[in-house]
């Protein structure tokens, strides 16, 4: 390269780098930036344990490896600074970027390697999945290096080629199809020796993983036990989008429960213990059998994931990029998307590389086979990331190589071309129906932010954010948990009388548990409306025998009613709800005591004293009781 050229290489490594840093400082104050939800929680808590409790852990991996023990590497050294873990990530991704730039410098021409770099320097996904505490970003680092050797000159590119997808197989388990394809492709060109290197190089990067999962568990499992769960996941009776729906038995958005409950009922069924790998066949044979008992509906799903993996919109998972964007001004820059304009120009670029398929046909074997791997599972925006790349090799090239046959006045090429590219362009944007794509508003995230908010004791955040979720999606008040959550926010941001109407609506919807119930009656009884009070507090006994916090104040709102006899019941049966509550006994004594009944009165003191002796007025009721029953 010219001195002029590399000055412009390090012009937009410097500026793709610096836009990842400004995005983690906008970032810095946001949510989720210091505690990580659902994946990265996991990862988080998965690369602390390695960092400080065991590094091999003790049973067969579950979810791929490679990110958390990088992610537990760097807690090992450096300690659990998030701020610099993103940091040192958005560096790896713009190292991958430069490997996009060398590999297609080597392999095709400066101008496109130039395209691919900006567009990649610029795309709104990888920035801002290189700098979020995910493994996704491995997995575009690991097609990047492929890239990258496929540019190579030297006679071990195809077995480093292989090791990347190795690699990328220990972050997406998917890619391990990849690495099949590129060996089956080559074999089909019977260049035979780079076909088995690409599949060593890829099972030398595998097999220590295999190893260390049969060393630590004594069983056979390749790299992870999920391919399983997460096949029958995305094909099971209750999925008939082709996103993410847990199947019944398991806790949704909990993944630290996502291995244990899949276990829990996997045994269920089988009626014994299960191995790790036991497990994974499990699921594996269950996913199969629903496709094979419900064809129609496989395929009909099947076609919902290929339009939502062809779509403009991102499935949001996690985090949605476009939702976070209310938190940082670079997320809100017009940058390059999927659908402007990465997917339309690569569509033109495979269009207009079909003369040179003995050169591009290696990469266009990779597109196919990672997006024909995500087909059967489920879809997220971050599952399509790793191919991101790919599409940027053909995006450059359709714009390198169409500027370069109208410079040759060929007319025809670049006009078909452009069809392509526009044609691509509409429909990539058409948006999708709701039963296909999902709601296109922040429903979903506006309910999770609210969440972290509660958790996060700011309450008053939580509250607007759980409105906001049910002005989009008023479905959500007729769930019992939601309008208890509001109304917990609610009441703990000062603004009782709104918590009031939300318990009472989950009080209403729920007629089972007793929480709800109880809350509303305590409101009432704050407000000493004793009749509505008695009646919710006792729905609460009701529903839940052994709820105990409800029968001290239903015994007081019954006697302000007058009923002495039914607040003394209630506190017998307080009593038996909570043995170890001496307040309970004591205010039996006194009512027992009030209303003559002698020898409860004593026992109810006896009992208060044994559970706290020092009490003086249930020794005054003692003794008073004793000499009464003696008398008598």
């Amino acid at each position: 390269m010219s001195t002029r050229a590399r000055w412009a290489l390090g012009g937009l490594l410097a500026a793709a780098f610096l836009l990842r840093f400004l995005l983690v400082l906008s970032l810095r104050d946001a949510p989720y930036f210091h505690d990580p939800i659902v994946d990265g929680a996991a990862y988080d808590r998965r690369a602390h344990e390695i960092a400080t409790r065991s590094f091999w852990g003790d049973r067969a991996f579950y979810q791929d490896p490679l990110y958390p023990y990088g992610l537990g590497i760097f807690y090992a050294v450096f300690g659990r600074d998030l701020l610099w873990a993103r940091i040192v990530q958005a560096a790896i991704g713009t190292l991958g970027l430069w490997m996009l730039f060398e590999g297609i410098r080597r392999r095709i021409d400066l101008p496109t390697a130039f395209a691919a770099l900006a567009m990649g320097a610029f795309a709104k996904t990888l920035a801002f999945y290189d700098t979020a505490i995910l493994k996704d970003f491995l997995g575009v680092l690991a097609l990047e290096a492929c890239v990258f050797f496929w540019g190579l000159d030297r006679r071990w590119k195809w077995l480093a080629f292989g090791a990347a997808l190795g690699l990328g197989t220990l972050v997406r388990g998917n890619l391990l199809l990849l690495a099949l394809a590129a060996a089956a492709f080559l074999a089909f060109r019977r260049d035979w020796k780079p076909a088995g290197a690409v599949l060593l190089g890829s099972l030398a990067c595998i097999l220590p993983v295999t190893i260390r999962n049969a060393a630590v568990s004594g069983d056979f499992v390749l790299t992870t036990a999920q391919l399983g769960p997460n096949l029958y996941t995305g094909n099971h009776p209750e999925n008939t989008t082709g996103r993410y729906v847990p199947p019944p038995f398991l806790e949704a958005g909990a993944t630290e429960f996502e291995e244990r409950d899949f276990r829990a009922e996997a045994e269920r069924r089988a009626g014994r213990k299960l191995k790790a790998s036991e497990l994974d066949a499990f699921w594996r044979n269950e996913a199969l059998r629903y496709v094979a008992s419900h064809p129609g509906t496989f395929l009909v799903v099947t076609g919902k994931r290929l339009l939502m993996l062809l779509n403009a919109r991102e499935i949001p998972d996690d985090l949605d990029p476009s939702f976070m964007a209310r938190f940082s001004w670079v997320l809100r820059l017009p940058l390059f998307t999927f659908g402007l304009f990465l997917a339309p120009l690569a569509a033109a670029g495979l269009y207009l590389s079909w003369t040179e398929r003995a050169r591009f046909g290696i990469l266009a074997v990779l597109l196919g086979a990672y997006l024909f791997s995500i087909l059967f599972f489920f879809v997220f925006a971050r599952y399509r990331l790793p191919a991101v790349p790919l599409l940027l090799v053909f995006a450059a090239y359709a714009v390198t190589r169409g500027a370069q046959l109208l410079r040759w006045r060929m007319s025809a090429v670049p006009r078909t071309a452009a069809i392509v590219f526009g044609v691509a362009l509409v429909l990539v944007n058409v948006p999708l129906p709701a039963r296909v794509g999902g709601h296109r508003d922040f429903r979903t995230a506006h309910y999770n932010l609210g969440l972290y908010y509660a958790r996060s004791e700011r309450p008053a955040e939580a509250a607007r954010e759980f409105e906001a979720a049910a002005r989009l999606n008023p479905n959500y008040l007729r769930i019992p948990a939601f309008s208890w959550t509001l109304g917990d926010a609610l009441e703990k941001a000062g603004r009782p009388d709104e918590a009031f109407e939300h318990y009472g609506r989950a009080a209403d919807l729920d007629r089972e548990s007793p929480e709800a119930a109880y809350k509303v009656g305590m409101i009432y009884f704050g407000r000493e409306a004793w009749e509505p009070a008695a009646l919710r507090l006792g729905d609460a006994v009701a529903r839940d025998p052994s709820y105990a916090p409800a029968y001290g104040p239903l015994a007081e709102a019954r006697l302000r009613l007058g009923n002495r006899e039914a607040a003394l019941a209630a506190l017998r049966a307080g009593a038996r709800a909570a043995p170890r509550d001496w307040t309970l006994r004591l205010r039996q004594a006194e009512l027992a005591k009030s209303l003559g009944l002698w020898k409860e009165a004593l026992e109810a003191a006896r009992e208060a004293l044994a559970l706290r002796p020092d009490e003086p007025a249930a020794r005054a009721i003692l003794e008073e009781a004793g000499r009464r029953v003696r008398d008598q």
